[in-house]
């Protein structure tokens, strides 16, 4: 008996595979930009002002499963309505160190109205403000993991 032959690909279905995976990449990043913008509509259309407190920060963590890249990850909490609201703020690695953030800084922060987990930091400016979130009795976090890394 002879050996099996390897399938060979023709030039026609390379051609379409190599469409295909570009499609499909436009696609993600088409979906991605329009996310991006809505998300800045929305701030752009009706937002509030509030001050932000850093709660703790994880440099260098591990993004995602690959274990190759890292990220700088910012926990904040604001205070609104007699409610604290935390947040979770994903940034570019070395960005905790160069901006010189440390625990309790304070900055503005710009919330959408319709989503407060659609928001814009200003680094630039630190606040010597101090709120203490021991004082409420609500407090509002984005989800159970996010709860737990912060108690």
């Amino acid at each position: 008996m002879g050996k099996k032959k390897k399938p060979k690909y023709s030039f026609k279905q390379i051609v379409i595979y190599s469409v295909v995976f570009a499609g499909i990449i436009a696609i993600g990043f088409f979906i991605d930009k329009k996310k991006e913008e809505n998300q800045s509509e929305e701030i752009k259309n009706g937002n509030f002002k509030v001050y932000g407190m850093v709660e703790k920060l994880k440099s260098h963590s591990l993004k995602g499963k690959g274990l190759v890249s890292r990220k700088d990850v910012l926990y904040l909490y604001y205070e609104k309505n007699d409610t604290i609201f935390h947040l979770i703020k994903d940034l570019p690695d070395g960005q905790i160190e160069k901006l010189g953030i440390e625990l309790n800084d304070c900055f503005t922060i710009r919330v959408a109205e319709s989503d407060n987990d659609v928001f814009d930091i200003d680094f630039n400016k630190k606040l010597d403000t101090l709120i203490d979130k021991n004082d409420f009795e609500y407090q509002i976090y984005q989800t159970d993991i996010h709860k737990n890394i912060i108690e």
